[in-house]
């Protein structure tokens, strides 16, 4: 519902209740009402919604804004109170209730004398010295109002003095009497009116003092927040450091092993060709002793064609395990070496349910690593080898 719908609906209710009056009955049915509604007496600022927007309880105004059950609105704060001598204390108690004490309940969580000794950025300082000002202005009102009782009362007494010492016959008594009795009952509920708005005051600085409170403990709990994050941002920038020096180290072995593995396989190349020579020159010679000489040169050939040999396979075998570290640093696919590819294909089951098999085994550790089950995807790589080492071995078998 839009906000001048809802406003318009709230001031319809209300007319209806100022059309309908209120008296002593219907104020304690609504007090009674309240109290089943919302478990306590009914302050008055909660009937009284400048009081409380004025105040910063405008949790207050959307609950007496959102009206009775039946869809008739509360009733003000001077409407309940007029049948019951302007008091609401009065109202509530006729209604089988103790009003509430003025003010919350004291915490000491946060001390606001302690405010100035935490370590609070200028921004949230700015904002707790302004809650601090309208607590004390609050604190001022209720001398104000206070004082203003005091001396209201002392006038009215001096002036029933004044008028009892003035007044010479019975008549004249009896009228000054009636006029002192109706000054006394108006100044009762001056008083009783005075007070309230003093409780009120009261409540209004506590609440404000409340609020101090708990903007501290949001300060301090906010830095403490910060403080975690920038440690933690820290430890990001050790670890992508240390990263990166890895890479870095990994790259350079991988570029030197595969220097070696060209220079093992060009050391081969040329063993062979020597090889090759030593057969040839001995298949020429005539003499046994040149022969016995060339199959010497032919067998030493062979042992240094199988020496290079055997340090190109370890040249290779160096540079792909260099690759594959190089790969999980950065987090990259890599190709199978043939070594892998050999030890693949050999031996185990193969053929279409075993594919089927590793294919499902693919979907099942892919939604892990979807839905952040799996983090280190360790699952989902080697639920992708199952599914290469199945496809060749069936491709071999076929």
């Amino acid at each position: 519902m839009a906000p001048a719908t809802i406003a318009g609906a709230s001031r319809n209710r209300t007319a209806k209740g100022r059309r309908g009056g209120w008296d002593r009955d219907s104020v304690i049915n609504a007090i009674q009402e309240w109290v089943a509604t919302y478990g306590e007496p009914p302050r008055a600022a909660d009937w009284n919604p400048s009081s409380a927007k004025w105040s910063g309880q405008r949790w207050r105004v959307e609950r007496y804004r959102e009206g009775r059950e039946d869809g008739s609105a509360w009733p003000a704060l001077n409407s309940a109170k007029r049948p019951f001598g302007g008091s609401l204390n009065a109202a509530i108690r006729a209604a089988g209730f103790e009003p509430a004490k003025p003010g919350p309940t004291r915490r000491a969580d946060v001390d606001p004398e302690q405010a100035d000794r935490a370590m609070i950025s200028p921004e949230g300082r700015a904002m707790l010295n302004a809650a601090l000002a309208q607590a004390r202005e609050a604190e001022k009102r209720v001398a104000v109002l206070e004082a203003r009782l005091a001396r209201r009362a002392e006038a009215v007494t001096t002036k029933t003095k004044v008028v009892h010492e003035r007044v010479i016959d019975d008549a004249a008594v009896a009228r000054a009497q009636r006029a002192a009795a109706a000054a006394e009952a108006k100044a009762d509920v001056a008083i009783a009116d005075a007070r309230e708005r003093a409780a009120s005051a009261k409540a209004e600085a506590s609440e404000s003092r409340r609020g101090i409170r708990k903007l501290s403990a949001r300060l301090e709990r906010g830095e403490a927040t910060i403080a975690a994050l920038r440690a933690e941002r820290r430890e990001l920038k050790a670890v992508h450091a240390a990263v990166a020096d890895r890479l870095e180290t990994t790259e350079r072995a991988l570029a030197e092993s595969r220097a070696e593995a060209l220079a093992a396989e060009g050391e081969a190349k040329a063993a062979r060709a020597s090889m090759a020579k030593a057969i040839a020159a001995t298949r020429s010679c005539t003499s046994s002793s040149e022969r016995d000489a060339g199959m010497e040169a032919v067998v030493i050939a062979q042992a240094e064609a199988s020496a290079a040999r055997r340090a190109a396979r370890e040249a290779e075998v160096r540079a792909a395990t260099l690759a594959r570290d190089l790969a999980a640093v950065r987090g990259e696919a890599r190709a199978l070496t043939a070594a892998e590819l050999a030890e693949l294909r050999s031996g185990g089951p193969s053929g279409p349910a075993v594919l089927a098999a590793s294919l499902k085994g693919l979907a099942r550790a892919r939604d892990r690593s979807r839905t952040g089950h799996d983090t280190s995807r360790t699952a989902l790589a080697a639920a992708l080898l199952d599914v290469a080492a199945a496809a060749v071995s069936w491709r071999e078998r076929i």
